[in-house]
């Protein structure tokens, strides 16, 4: 795993690790981001979700490029409509680990890296135990 600091281009808050993890993946609407984010609507956030072989339902299967404490990038080939400004909600896949840490990211930025659709999340909702687990494995 490589560890990069930011430069001051890049705006970025956290210290970054290049990592390919499994990333499950969906589009919100604003409505929905804004209940999650007033505590309603999100109920995998208050429940452990099992690492399933196959994404759940209504999620498409994704890959991290990187990933800090604040935020991620993510292959988005596949997912359909992201753009700045859009938010999703995620599954990240932790080696080893039989639970994945769920979240809601907002898109920061979309373009191409080696030749493939990426975009640039910050997080905007996690809970403290999956935050744990994230900072566990960036260490």
């Amino acid at each position: 795993m490589q560890m990069s600091q930011a430069s001051s281009e890049e705006k970025r808050i956290k210290p970054r690790a290049t990592l390919r993890l499994r990333v499950d993946a969906r589009l919100v609407q604003d409505q929905e981001r804004d209940a999650i984010l007033a505590g309603l609507g999100f109920p995998e956030l208050e429940n452990e979700g099992l690492a399933l072989s196959r994404p759940r339902h209504g999620l498409s299967r994704s890959e991290s490029r990187d990933i800090s404490a604040s935020g991620l990038r993510i292959q988005v080939s596949g997912l359909g409509g992201v753009e700045s400004g859009r938010s999703m909600c995620l599954d990240v896949h932790i080696p080893g680990d039989h639970r994945v840490v769920k979240l809601l990211g907002d898109v920061m930025w979309v373009g191409q890296s080696d030749g493939e659709p990426v975009a640039g999340l910050r997080i905007a909702a996690l809970d403290q135990e999956g935050l744990r687990r994230l900072l566990s494995m960036l260490d």
